[in-house]
């Protein structure tokens, strides 16, 4: 009896140990995704850490901690955020193929955050109107390739954007949807490296 015992709770501690050890082994570790695809599976890859490869179309002008891979019609963007290990991504890296890794995060925005950002957009165009009367040029502070990877439109203002976001937010409140919009990037990108140029 004391045998069987032993015998069964051996099996039980190994069955449990054996299930264990297979849910905290995510099944897609060694995969490496496509621009696309990540685009694609981002909002179910939240909190994983991923690879992926790709044509890295710019890297942040102000800072070089924000690296943009491109898709292959180059009209979507995904952002990797420099972790503590990268000071700055290297400029090879534009207009290369590169392999990085990085946690996939979700960024929830809401209309209060919409609201704040169109008042500084507001003042920022009033500022650029008046630089521009006296001829002093105003630096942007929203790239087209930031643009991209939030699915905004690359050829409007920053303001149009934000207005645009907010009927976006507004309709999808009023179908009994999320009170935020959601935007995903790689953050903590901490290994990269650059396969082709």
């Amino acid at each position: 009896m004391k045998k069987q015992l032993t015998a069964l709770l051996i099996l039980f501690a190994a069955t449990n140990f054996l299930s264990l050890t297979k849910a905290a082994t995510p099944a897609d570790n060694d995969k490496v995704y496509t621009v696309e695809e990540i685009i694609e599976k981002a909002p179910t890859l939240v909190g994983q850490t991923v690879t992926v490869k790709g044509l890295v179309s710019h890297i942040c002008d102000k800072t070089g901690r924000k690296l943009f891979f491109a898709t292959a019609d180059g009209t979507k963007s995904f952002r990797f955020n420099a972790g503590d290990k990268i000071d700055v991504f290297n400029e090879n890296a534009i207009d290369s193929t590169v392999i990085a890794t990085a946690e996939i995060v979700e960024q929830k925005v809401t209309m209060e955050s919409l609201d704040k950002q169109e008042v500084a957009a507001i003042t920022a165009a009033e500022k650029a109107a008046k630089a521009a009367k006296v001829k002093k040029p105003v630096a942007a502070d929203h790239c087209t390739s930031e643009a991209k990877a939030n699915g905004e439109s690359t050829t409007a203002t920053p303001l149009q954007n934000i207005q645009a976001l907010k009927a976006k937010l507004n309709k999808q409140i009023a179908e009994g949807k999320n009170n935020y919009l959601s935007f995903y990037n790689g953050a903590k990108c901490n290994v990269y490296k650059i396969v082709k140029k």
